[in-house]
């Protein structure tokens, strides 16, 4: 009975200096940090002060999310967009004006919430939504004439509150790098020049 005894405690301290000496297990992936960056195309869609004479151009996003939970992160998420000059317009407009190409660029920051639909999967959709500011820069062309001031279109410099929506699928390249490609509607609260804006972005995001 002794000599089991004492093979079992031996048996017991073996399994248990092998547990000691083993490599510690990686961390369970329930919670992701993340930064991403994103580039890609907005569209302005509504209010003439814009969309007359300005179209579509580049945008890029940073984005850093802490994770909550298996499936919610909360960050901050900081966008810049430009929207090109439509000069064959305005030439149509106002043929006989001097012409001038002035661009207008809007940066938008604020707080985001994301909910990652199948979390530890190799390749699955997400939804999020964002709360802040977008600033938009001016343009402005005016002319005296000998009726008075005429005004061919007026885009303040302006800061308003604004919030967006957005859905996209992200691609696991690896357990720290993932492809995220996404749509984003956003919206520019009491601005009669701006109001909604479409974006399509995609680009590449570090998980830590």
């Amino acid at each position: 009975m002794r000599k089991r005894n004492a093979l079992t405690v031996m048996c017991m301290l073996a399994v248990m200096q092998a547990a000691a000496q083993s490599p510690a297990l990686p961390p369970s992936p329930l919670r992701y940090n993340s930064i991403s960056v994103l580039g890609g195309w907005s569209w302005p869609l509504s209010h003439d002060g814009l969309t007359k004479f300005w179209g579509s151009g580049p945008t890029a996003s940073l984005e850093v999310l802490k994770g909550v939970s298996r499936n919610v992160s909360l960050g901050f998420d900081l966008e810049a967009a430009a929207y090109w000059f439509r000069g064959p317009e305005f030439v149509s407009a106002y043929p006989n004006l001097p012409f001038k190409n002035p661009p207008v660029a809007q940066i938008v920051a604020g707080v985001v919430g994301r909910f990652t639909i199948a979390p530890g999967k190799k390749f699955t959709p997400y939804i999020g939504g964002m709360i802040g500011f977008s600033h938009m820069t001016g343009a402005e062309y005016r002319q005296e004439t000998g009726s008075g001031r005429v005004t061919y279109y007026d885009m303040p410099f302006q800061t308003r509150l604004a919030a967006s929506l957005y859905g996209g699928v992200e691609y696991r390249i690896s357990r720290t790098f993932a492809f995220d490609a996404e749509a984003r509607a956003l919206y520019v609260t009491d601005d009669p020049n701006v109001g909604v804006l479409a974006a399509l972005r995609a680009g590449f995001r570090f998980l830590f």
